[in-house]
């Protein structure tokens, strides 16, 4: 998602609090009983949610490139807020039966209502930005280099179908953006962030597929992962961003400095 985009989405979700104020209904104050959750990896800790009788509602973008997802629990009429990063549940605090698309129980329902409409709204455009194929789990080699790329490239944990292939895929990127940014600490004045050169690209049932590479160098194939034949100039080739793929061909490509 543009940087401005997501800039208008966590306004107007902002808002819904500053429009509620204080007649919104009171919050249940279930997330304490969740802190154990804190810190957990999001395959696991969704798992354990579900189990606890939490059901997720939505999602949105929350503040440095996180998800913030909202559970509603039927039994206990509470809603949570769950910010995972890095595929950890980094925080989990209490929302409104609103921000879990809940009526309003308050005398100020159809103000509340309104605002809650806002939130909807700014859910609804973040999740509009997301790549559809988050959505196919069936595609388990998909769901695969989804979750893959996604580690790699340090973006948030988002695994709304709950897929094993993605959450196998997103753990080995980030195991891979480890092993590219071991050749320093982090320390001297410098971040420790990752000069992302490498990715899986998908020709998904053989259709024509581009994916981004960064670093500008050549592009080469460093292992071939489909049964199909990657044949360069024939299965697939350079783009001006990337790499492309078609008729089957699944594999990592790297660049060379």
């Amino acid at each position: 998602m543009k940087t401005g985009t997501a800039l208008t989405i966590a306004t107007l979700v902002t808002s819904i609090g500053l429009a509620l104020g204080p007649a919104s209904t009171a919050l249940a104050q279930q997330a304490n009983k969740l802190s154990d959750l804190v810190g957990a990896r999001a395959a696991g800790g969704e798992t354990d949610l579900e189990s606890r009788g939490y059901t997720f509602i939505a999602a949105s973008t929350a503040y440095g490139g996180a998800k913030a997802g909202f559970w509603w629990n039927s039994s206990n009429r509470s809603c949570v807020r769950v910010e995972t990063f890095d595929g950890k549940f980094r925080s989990i605090t209490d929302a409104t039966p609103e921000q879990c698309n809940q009526h309003a129980s308050s005398n100020n329902q159809e103000r509340n209502t309104a605002a809650a409409l806002v939130g909807i709204a700014a859910i609804a455009a973040a999740l509009a930005s997301k790549n559809n194929a988050h959505d196919n789990p069936s595609d388990k080699s998909g769901q695969h280099d989804l979750g893959y790329n996604d580690g790699l490239h340090n973006a948030p944990y988002y695994n709304p179908s709950r897929s094993d292939a993605y959450s196998s895929g997103y753990e080995q990127g980030v195991a891979q953006r480890s092993r590219n940014t071991s050749y320093h600490s982090g320390t001297g004045g410098y971040t420790k962030t990752a000069r992302v050169n490498e990715v899986v690209c998908t020709s998904a049932n053989g259709k024509y597929t581009e994916c981004a590479l960064a670093g500008g160098g050549d592009i080469v194939m460093k292992e071939q992962l489909s049964k199909t034949d990657c044949i360069k100039n024939q299965t697939w080739g350079e783009t001006a961003d990337g790499v492309y793929v078609k008729d089957g061909c699944r594999a990592i490509f790297e660049t060379m400095p």
